[in-house]
């Protein structure tokens, strides 16, 4: 299958900024793409790539080339669900799906506009709730969800039958250990800011 888009040709005049880019993608992600041989067995197994704009391993390339701010700008890096199964699928044991987050992470980072703001915002309330609790609030992520995207009263039967059946708690779980979780945050705070060394 192929995507269109850019023409996936390096920019030959940018050999250093290829070379940083690279080197931030792999220290985010924890990975080495530069094992990737473009076998779009990654590709072949998303259950979403029909919805992409470029495919996992068309990513994977724009960042080899120092291609950022394509890599950054697509909607695949925000389409992917993180279900692993191109990682799973990938014969050079890429965790291709830890790249797409990494890329997620750069794109906040350098103030990306997500070409899915939906999905966006459904990572951030998430994100924000574990972060005061240590667990997920399902109803106060869900509320926050309807209230920025301006569909309020959308599945309201729906979450209403959630909610009588248990299915959402109204009052927050909470962790017992607060000082463990605020050491995780804490860790991931500086990760974010070590994105220039690459330590």
């Amino acid at each position: 299958m192929t995507k269109n888009g850019p023409p996936l040709e390096p920019d030959v005049n940018a050999e250093a900024h290829v070379d940083r880019f690279l080197k931030i993608v792999n220290h985010v992600s924890r990975q080495n793409i530069n094992r990737c041989w473009h076998c779009w067995a990654c590709g072949g197994g998303c259950p979403f790539s029909e919805h992409m704009d470029f495919l996992p391993n068309q990513v994977i390339r724009l960042v080899q080339m120092g291609r950022g701010e394509d890599a950054l700008r697509c909607n695949t890096i925000w389409l992917c669900v993180g279900c692993h199964t191109c990682s799973s699928q990938c014969p050079n044991s890429i965790d291709v799906a830890a790249v797409m987050d990494a890329l997620r992470q750069l794109a906040i980072r350098e103030g990306i506009a997500a070409p899915e703001m939906d999905i966006f915002r459904f990572h951030k309330y998430i994100y924000e709730s574990i972060e005061r609790h240590g667990r997920l609030n399902k109803l106060a992520a869900m509320v926050q969800f309807k209230v920025g995207s301006g569909r309020l009263f959308s599945d309201l039967q729906a979450g209403l039958q959630m909610i009588t059946r248990g299915k959402l708690e109204i009052l927050p779980q909470k962790v017992a250990d607060r000082a463990q979780l605020d050491r995780i945050f804490t860790h991931y705070d500086r990760r974010r800011k070590s994105f220039e060394t690459h330590e």
